[in-house]
């Protein structure tokens, strides 16, 4: 007979679903999720292959609903902003978010990796359902820049790419001397986030100068060519 005192208290349905999602995130971590298994989880957990299916269903649903709970850095971005206010400030903070939060995430980096290294069901749906949830934010910077130049979208995906894979490529090597495994290297992206929304954001303040600009000289009855002209002098 047992001894009452070493005996494992029961566990509720609550304690095993969460001890089959922490035994995947540990063997996520070690071995990513392409080497991933169910044996090597309801081993972790300490749990019967019974009670995983029961809770979880098979090996497609349960990586379903895994990939939904840690693939969520965009959603709280997005969720953080109030509508209409995206200004020079969240899109700075957007990019300065996504920057710390993945280079602390390893699920996060390990399901990037997943998605550019392996085509199956799971893997398209979370990489599309991440565009999906991205785009009507995309679309609401695209009107801020409307009346600019500034193609957002093309700019905006440089720099989160920037992102990737800098911080997919760490355990690798520096990239351009830069190393972002240590606090110098992350300083330095953090300058670089600084520095391009400054760019991209002035083009809009420029916009507004080369207009107010063009309208005075139209009032005084200057040709459409010397405005051309003047307005290029002002920019170079």
């Amino acid at each position: 007979m047992d001894n009452p005192k070493t005996r494992r208290p029961r566990r509720t349905n609550k304690d095993l679903r969460n001890d089959i999602m922490n035994a995947a995130s540990e063997v996520i971590k070690k071995e990513g999720f392409a080497k991933s298994s169910l044996m090597r989880i309801v081993n972790l957990a300490k749990v019967e292959s019974t009670v995983f299916h029961r809770h979880f269903g098979d090996w497609e649903e349960f990586m379903d609903i895994y990939t939904r709970k840690y693939d969520y850095w965009f959603s709280d971005v997005i969720d953080s902003i109030e509508k209409n206010q995206c200004t020079e400030k969240e899109f700075r903070s957007i990019i300065h978010g996504l920057f710390d939060d993945l280079n602390s995430n390893i699920i996060m980096q390990e399901l990037l990796k997943w998605e550019i290294c392996d085509e199956n069901t799971i893997t398209k749906r979370t990489a599309q359902m991440r565009e999906f949830n991205t785009m009507p934010l995309v679309r609401r910077f695209q009107r801020v820049f409307a009346e600019s130049d500034v193609k957002i979208g093309s700019l905006s995906a440089l720099l989160i790419g920037g992102v990737y894979y800098l911080i997919l490529h760490k355990k690798r090597s520096p990239f351009s001397g830069i190393d972002v495994n240590n606090c110098d290297g992350q300083e330095e992206i953090h300058y670089a986030i600084d520095f391009f929304t400054d760019a991209i954001f002035n083009r809009i303040k420029e916009r507004g100068i080369e207009d107010r600009i063009a309208k005075r000289l139209r009032l005084n009855g200057v040709s459409e060519d010397i405005i051309k002209d003047s307005v290029y002098l002002c920019n170079n």
